[in-house]
């Protein structure tokens, strides 16, 4: 046996990286069960370095070469025979004969050669080595990543310091002689000064049918982004038929980029998407485009549209833009199309932009808004602009002042006769003292508000001054003890009083205000209503308590609530104007609002709210969620919500959603929601899939409701007969030549209710 020591330059091996690049291991993250298709197991490969315990003590830089024969040929050559092992660094190349030419430089080797560096491994008829090149080329081979399953063959397999290129080469991630899928390319070549490969010829494979050729196309070899086509999607749907997105990408610099697609629609026609992107030192944003000339479904002539703008700019650590707004051209345009900006259940869209001041005491902002309400409304009025500040300032231990300022001009929509002036000062002072064991804080405040009012409405004065003191008490326990069963309980009980003086505010219009969201938190607010076009009186005692478990590592694993407000006073401001002089508008004082969130175990959880009534025996607002998740591939949630006098109807209504991984192939999501005030199905979806480790197909279908907001939208629209959207979408996923990380969770949470989790505490 013989053992060489001589010393030559490395010749680079890209082809990893193509592997890589074609298998899409290159950027992969970590997945869950239902996301991320199997990945095949990698056929072991017997290592050679196992045969040569001596080489594998070769120095860095050298080669070593070992063999049963040897014979020296002239000065410079030398004939190997005989189970010859050639290594170098890490790479180990294995043969039955091979020959070293040292005054040219050459190495060949024949009667079958295996290669491999640790991770990419090689096997092949004949290699030919040229040392002063730094080339190599391999014929006949058969390659293989050491860890995954992604193989091939390549007829002639060539390597230089900055080069690949395989000739009449095929490459599959599917196990077996006959691979599902596999790719095939007359030649490919990539080179390491390139971002990205090139291939000629190329066709795709399914169970050795051809079913795609590309007589040319690149490929990313690198994070490095290219102008060219991305993956096309296919959909179809009862209301737009078939869909097909070819999609095509602007790589127009580092920091911007672009994406046009022509979406065809066989019910509707051909609609064109854009989106743009930038990103400096700076600002961020992106600017996006939907149009459709002509809507074939539809009598109208007249085109259909979205835009989209969102832009963000910090000047300095204290001044700050913000744009964001959605345009469509018509009230049903979400209904009919859908929107990554929008859901198809929203009743509105909002646009603001806004400028923002931040000093250590004060902060000032300039800020315009508008609100686009989707259906037969009343149009409400656009911000155009607010200016505010805000003022804080604390030199003593517990005292704070505050002074906010306010100056607002509105104008209607529709009806730009319509407009309104607001100015408002609102002076408080707060002191507040802390404990351990308790809290308590008293706040008196004085609201000044002056209007200059243009409207319509006869009932609304022109000039409006409205001067009201408000005066709050509140006061909270924090109390915790150890339980026997090694959990830690806390117990909040607290306490408020607050008033605010009446004041008949008719005379004034709605420009930005809404009643607010009522929970529990929100029984200790200072106001009733957002905005400050109705302030309401108040003459009240709220109380309530909180009591939450955590474990021993600080997990909340329950918190629950339950609190009530008494009215010493009835209220009477109500937000809308009404016919008589008085209106009321009268909480109950025997209404009750508790919350409660509860893991119960680490799969079960349970998330409910509710606003009950004891003297009318009634629930005025519900929702309740009960989930069991084991993972995101297994996970059932059964939910129930109720609400009454939402313009003037009833809701009610029951939902199920669920996904479940039957086993490692096969996998299914379904949901569905009942509406019980009118007894039908609003929403319904199921999908199933099939995945092995090289190919996946989904099947999924739905069925919604759809919403025609154009016509008004009142109580006779919402009984009479409802039309349906019914589709169906079906989709094959390569594995190894794209990824779907979206999964079949992410089509409960696409769908017109939207899967949430139940459970989010302060873990």
């Amino acid at each position: 046996m013989t053992h060489l020591l001589l010393r030559l330059t490395t010749v680079t091996s890209l082809l990893a990286v193509l592997l890589l690049t074609l298998s899409g291991l290159a950027s992969a993250a970590p997945q869950n069960s239902v996301s991320q298709p199997m990945v095949c197991q990698a056929v072991p490969v017997e290592s050679i370095a196992d045969k040569s315990v001596r080489l594998q003590a070769t120095k860095a830089g050298e080669i070593g070469v070992e063999s049963k024969s040897t014979r020296i040929l002239s000065n410079d050559k030398a004939y190997f025979e005989g189970n010859v092992i050639i290594q170098r660094n890490g790479q180990w190349l294995s043969t039955q004969a091979a020959t070293l030419d040292q005054q040219k430089g050459q190495i060949e080797a024949s009667n079958g050669i295996n290669f491999s560096d640790g991770y990419l491994n090689v096997s092949g008829e004949s290699l030919f080595l040229d040392l002063n090149s730094n080339e190599a080329r391999l014929y006949s081979s058969d390659y293989r990543l050491e860890n995954v399953n992604a193989r091939g063959h390549a007829e002639l397999l060539f390597l230089s310091q900055q080069q690949v290129l395989l000739q009449d080469s095929s490459f599959t991630t599917c196990p077996g002689d006959t691979p599902a899928w596999q790719l095939r390319a007359e030649r490919i070549e990539i080179d390491e000064n390139s971002d990205f490969g090139e291939a000629w010829h190329a066709r795709f494979e399914l169970f050795d049918v051809p079913i795609l050729y590309l007589p040319y196309f690149n490929f990313p070899i690198s994070d490095a982004r290219k102008t060219g086509f991305l993956y096309p999607t296919f959909d179809s749907s009862s209301n737009n038929g078939f869909e097909v997105e070819v999609p095509y990408y602007f790589n127009i610099a580092p920091n911007m980029d672009a994406t046009v697609a022509p979406v065809y629609m066989s019910e509707r026609g051909t609609m064109l998407t854009g989106e743009y992107r930038y990103l400096f030192d700076e600002s961020a944003g992106q600017l996006n485009l939907e149009y459709l000339n002509s809507d074939k479904a539809i009598a109208t002539e007249d085109s259909r549209y979205l835009w989209h703008v969102q832009h963000k700019t910090q000047f300095n650590d204290k001044l700050s833009l913000y744009l964001d707004g959605t345009q469509i051209s018509d009230d049903n345009y979400l209904n009919d199309f859908g929107s990554d900006f929008a859901g198809r259940a929203d009743t509105h869209l909002y646009r603001v932009a806004q400028l923002d001041y931040i000093n250590e005491n004060w902060t000032a902002q300039v800020r315009t808004e508008d609100y686009e309400i989707l259906g037969d409304y009343l149009s409400p009025f656009r911000t155009l602009p607010q200016i505010s500040l805000n003022y804080q300032q604390n030199k003593f231990t517990g005292f704070s002042t505050n002074l906010y300022t306010e100056l607002t001009y509105f104008q209607n929509q529709d009806r730009a006769s319509n407009y309104a002036t607001r100015a408002h000062i609102e002076p408080s002072f707060k002191y507040r003292y802390e404990k351990p064991a308790f809290d308590a804080e008293a706040e008196l405040s004085y609201l000044f508000t002056r209007y200059q009012q243009q409207s319509d409405d006869i009932r609304l004065d022109e000039d409006v001054t409205r001067t009201l003191p408000r005066a709050r008490l509140q006061a909270q326990l924090h109390l915790e003890r150890s339980t026997s069963d090694g959990y830690r309980q806390t117990l909040s009980p607290q306490i408020q009083y607050l008033y605010v003086p009446y004041e008949n505010q008719q005379n004034i219009g709605i420009y930005d205000t809404a009643l607010l969201q009522d929970d529990y938190y929100g029984l200790f607010r200072s106001r009733r209503f957002s905005g400050l076009d109705r302030i309401a009186e108040a003459n009240q005692i709220t109380y309530g308590l909180t009591t939450s478990l955590f474990t021993d590592n600080e997990r909340e694993v329950l918190r629950a609530s339950l609190g009530q407000i008494y009215n010493i006073e009835d209220s009477r401001t109500a937000l809308l104007i009404e016919e008589t002089e008085e209106p009321t508008f009268t909480s109950s004082n025997s209404e009750w609002v508790a919350d409660i969130n509860w893991a119960m175990t680490d799969e079960w959880s349970l998330k409910s709210s509710i606003q009950y009534d004891t003297e009318l025996n009634s629930t005025r607002k519900s929702q309740t969620a009960l989930e069991y998740r084991k993972n995101s591939g297994n996970l059932v949630q059964v939910s129930h919500r109720k609400a009454t006098n939402i313009l003037n109807n009833d809701i009610e209504q029951v939902g199920t959603q669920a996904v479940f991984a039957a086993s490692k192939q096969w996998q299914v999501a379904a949901n569905v929601f009942y509406d019980l005030t009118h007894d039908r199905v609003n929403d319904a979806m199921v999908g199933i899939q099939y995945s092995n480790c090289c190919w996946a197909v989904r099947v999924s279908a739905y069925r919604r409701i759809n919403r025609d907001l154009e016509p008004a939208f009142n109580n006779a629209t919402i009984n009479a007969d409802t039309e349906f959207d019914n589709g169906i979408s079906i989709q094959f996923i390569i594995s190894g030549l794209a990824s779907d990380n979206r999964g079949l969770i992410d089509m409960l949470e696409k769908s017109t209710y939207g899967y949430r989790r139940p459970f989010y505490l302060s873990n």
